[in-house]
């Protein structure tokens, strides 16, 4: 069954709505602040908006956290979809997935001396994200959470896709979210691939990555609209619980998986949204993976911008690719995410074709790619 977005946004450091992140993708400004978190300096890409806590004024307890503050500014722009919806198929018949890797622990942390277990316990489940959006829109249907790591944004997608296609919802509202918190920032650190300056994938000057946070939400169902979500692939080779495997024997896998589900060959795709963390390893295997079937597409990686969003990555990253895809069908052509580098690239990679300078083309069918710790693997097409 075929399944499109019937609406998309998103929500970072890099701007409130879909053409705002873009926007600041086409341009080097710098978006990567740092910040000391007990003692230690972090260079991130935080949301500097205060956040609103009357949002939670009526919700229970259990739902007052920034990650879900963060996925609300995501969905805000998307309430009028989202209710036609509720109003066409009904309050059971529209399903929740969301990706997360941290759903409230920032907050348990804080108050761990004074929090009741019950509530303790369903402000830390990886399902509390979804469980809000069909508490605040009073969903009746199903509603779970993915926590893949750094594929659970992309995944809420492919698990949406297979519930319509199993006739289990007419529509689902998904995607990802995540927040910083110092769980996540000291677990980075302690494995030693946080750059303490703007990340540079693919250069032989990168440090390491940046994290950040945001949310990227999509509607998803087979009702027709002007964007498709043509195919996927996923898998997991269990290589290393936080190494890729550099050999790209199930990761190329994968990508033909999900070409031969869109019914496209390498040469339709015109711009990949790399999973370009910044990392040795990530750069090796990616780098590798893309000459093999790609050597000569359009990409970029725009974590050195909004930074890695974790949980949310693949769903923002995909956000971008719908953007793209969006301004092209409307405007002719779309302005490319610049893959912000120093121009040093690091030349014991295959070679690949970043986007350095500022372009428009035009956009038929996008792809992001998101890579996760223990081997997970996920690839996105999207097309017009």
């Amino acid at each position: 069954m075929k399944a499109f977005i019937n609406d998309f946004s998103g929500f970072c450091n890099l701007g409130k709505n879909p053409k705002e992140i873009l926007s600041n993708l086409a341009v080097q400004t710098n978006s990567i602040h740092k910040k000391t978190i007990r003692g230690k300096k972090f260079a991130l890409a935080e949301i500097e908006e205060t956040e609103d806590l009357s949002l939670f004024r009526d919700l229970p307890s259990h739902f007052h956290s920034r990650t879900n503050w963060i996925l609300a500014q995501a969905l805000l722009p998307m309430k009028e979809s989202i209710n036609k919806a509720i109003s066409k198929y009904g309050q059971d018949r529209i399903a929740v997935v969301i990706g997360t890797t941290t759903s409230a622990v920032e907050e348990n942390l804080k108050n761990l001396a004074t929090t009741d277990s019950e509530t303790f316990t369903k402000r830390n489940t990886l399902s509390n994200p979804s469980a809000f959006v069909a508490h605040i829109f009073g969903l009746k249907g199903l509603n779970f959470g993915i926590s893949s790591a750094c594929t659970s944004g992309g995944k809420a997608l492919i698990s949406a896709k297979e519930l319509c296609d199993k006739n289990l919802c007419d529509a689902v509202i998904c995607g990802g979210v995540d927040s910083l918190n110092t769980l996540t920032l000291f677990g980075f650190d302690s494995l030693e691939i946080l750059s303490d300056t703007e990340s540079l994938p693919f250069s032989k000057n990168r440090n390491g990555v940046n994290l950040g946070e945001g949310a990227g939400v999509f509607l998803l169902s087979p009702q027709e609209s002007l964007i498709e979500f043509k195919g996927y692939g996923s898998n997991n080779d269990a290589f290393h619980i936080t190494k890729p495997d550099e050999s790209c024997r199930t990761q190329t896998e994968m990508l033909q998986n999900a070409l031969e589900m869109a019914h496209l060959l390498p040469k339709d795709i015109d711009y990949i949204n790399l999973h370009g963390t910044g990392t040795l390893a990530n750069d090796k295997m990616e780098a590798k993976l893309l000459h093999s079937l790609f050597d000569a597409t359009l990409c970029s990686s725009t974590k050195s911008a909004m930074g890695h969003t974790l949980g949310a990555a693949g769903a923002l990253e995909a956000v971008v690719c719908l953007e793209c895809l969006r301004q092209s069908a409307q405007e002719g052509v779309a302005t490319l995410p610049i893959h912000r580098f120093d121009n040093a690239f690091d030349e014991t990679l295959p070679q690949i074709a970043l986007i350095q300078t500022a372009q428009k083309k035009k956009i038929c069918n996008a792809l992001s790619l998101s890579f996760a710790f223990g081997g997970d693997n996920c690839a996105l097409i999207f097309g017009v």
